[in-house]
């Protein structure tokens, strides 16, 4: 989470629009539909987007 953070302030300071979304408890690769991080709540979330 601290780069996440790092991230955010950098976009901020440089005015760059956006927006950032964190899913609880999800790791990276968390939409990999058989993969060993999938994560079914996380991903309906995601798509939902």
């Amino acid at each position: 989470m601290d780069q996440f953070a790092a991230l955010t302030n950098e976009l901020e300071s440089a005015g760059v629009p956006h927006e950032m979304i964190t899913y609880s408890g999800a790791q990276h690769a968390f939409t990999v539909f058989g993969g060993s991080r999938y994560q079914e709540a996380a991903d309906k979330k995601f798509w939902k987007r």
